[in-house]
């Protein structure tokens, strides 16, 4: 797999790290930006700048001050970021979470909790 730009948004602090962790041990040459909850405010401005490959939202209900679906919706009609992928994590049920996944623009949803497997795999399956 390539290196890649991702971008890992939101999220309890402990889930944030456990993705940086797998996709860093999972591929060094990735190039990885954290954005914690706090500053889910900028999420648009940061991705603009940093124009990632791939974007984790992990905390869709969270995300303020508009919440993971419509960030999705605003990432994917932006002109910088309208061509990322982007991975909706979620706690909702499968068809629930593939649903709004869908309805939002991203290309893929993983249910929380997940194995890091998981992440691996869909995260090459995306960037291939």
């Amino acid at each position: 797999m390539r290196a890649a730009r991702i971008l890992i948004v939101g999220g309890e602090p402990e889930l944030s790290e456990l993705c940086v962790g797998v996709l860093e041990k999972e591929n060094a040459r990735h190039v990885l930006m954290s954005i914690d909850q706090e500053h889910s405010d900028r999420v648009l401005s940061i991705a603009e700048a940093f124009k990632p490959d791939l974007i984790l939202l992990l905390a869709t209900n969270h995300l303020a001050p508009l919440g993971g679906a419509e960030v999705c919706r605003q990432l994917r009609a932006n002109a910088v970021t309208g061509g990322a992928k982007i991975i909706l994590f979620s706690s909702d049920g499968l068809k629930k979470g593939l649903r709004a996944a869908r309805a939002c623009g991203a290309d893929a949803f993983i249910r929380k909790p997940f194995e890091p497997e998981k992440l691996v795999e869909m995260v090459e399956l995306l960037l291939s």
